[in-house]
């Protein structure tokens, strides 16, 4: 896959939540592999968030902004892969960043979480760290 040199996987692994980078991966699994739709592989996609959101027993979003994070993702690699042909220093901090970024936890905690008391508080301080 152009700019990350993996190939999309099958599933979302790991005892920790899952990174952007694993979400895309699953995404594009999805969308590749199996050949769905976007529209499609960004439910399949949510679907397996709350999954593994809900067995760490954290508050998320809404399913529709989860969706909307997904396909956010997947809008800009699209974005990215337009410029692939451009060979300047703009182009090459943007292909940088995003893939840095990809290594970030895909966030899709409630905005209220931290202030919840059903938390705890070892499951409070993993998000923020």
């Amino acid at each position: 896959m152009w700019l990350l040199d993996k190939a999309p996987e099958p599933g979302i692994l790991g005892a920790r939540l899952p990174s952007r980078e694993q979400v895309f991966l699953f995404f594009m699994y999805q969308h590749h592999v199996f050949k769905k739709t976007v529209h499609d592989s960004v439910s399949a996609t949510s679907e397996k968030l709350k999954a593994i959101w809900g067995k760490a027993k954290l508050t998320t979003k809404t399913d529709a902004n989860i969706r909307n994070d997904v396909k956010n993702l997947f809008e800009e690699y699209q974005a990215l892969k337009k410029d692939r042909n451009r060979i300047t220093d703009g182009a090459e901090l943007k292909w940088k960043t995003w893939k840095g970024d990809l290594e970030d936890l895909f966030d899709i905690s409630s905005a209220d979480v931290l202030e919840r008391r059903d938390i705890l508080d070892e499951d409070k301080s993993f998000l923020i760290s």
